[in-house]
């Protein structure tokens, strides 16, 4: 009977220490993205995130980093401003602050409610969601951003590129 019971208390710590440990939450692993990326955006005084977007690239999702730079860097921009607002901020004033509200997690998509604070402006508040996606390697990048139910910045770059 001592030696069943000893097996099975060896098979089940066997089985026990065997398992893999399990991976943080997807929200929690978007959140951990998206405040990286806020935290480099705070570092970018006066719009300058422009000059240092490659250091950031590898957060957004490459189509959205693609369009955006395309964008950034097309004729018609150097002529007249095409995004004339803040992407990051959806205003036209970089930020001071951001607070991220609860993650919600839609099919393959964690959506994350942003509240920033734009400097220096009466009542500062802008608000977005922000939508991370799983890239091919199982990391989340920033997918869209979501300024209210009828404009965000992927269908903006796509009609800007259609032009």
């Amino acid at each position: 009977m001592k030696r069943i019971l000893f097996c099975t208390l060896l098979v089940g710590a066997f089985l026990f220490a065997a398992a893999p440990i399990p991976a943080r939450s997807d929200a929690s692993s978007a959140t951990v993205v998206l405040k990286k990326f806020y935290a480099w955006y705070l570092r970018q005084p006066n719009h300058e995130w422009m000059q240092h977007f490659g250091q950031i690239k590898a957060l957004l999702d490459p189509s959205l980093s693609s369009m955006l730079l395309t964008v950034l860097h097309s004729k018609a921009n150097q002529q007249e401003p095409i995004i004339d607002f803040d992407p990051f901020v959806n205003a036209q004033w970089d930020a001071a602050s951001y607070v991220l509200g609860t993650p919600n997690a839609k099919g393959s998509d964690v959506q994350i409610p942003v509240t920033l604070n734009p400097s220096g402006r009466p009542n500062p508040k802008s608000k977005l969601t922000a939508v991370l996606r799983k890239n091919t390697s199982g990391s989340y990048v920033i997918y869209d951003l979501v300024y209210d139910p009828t404009f965000n910045l992927r269908d903006f770059l796509r009609k800007q590129l259609k032009k």
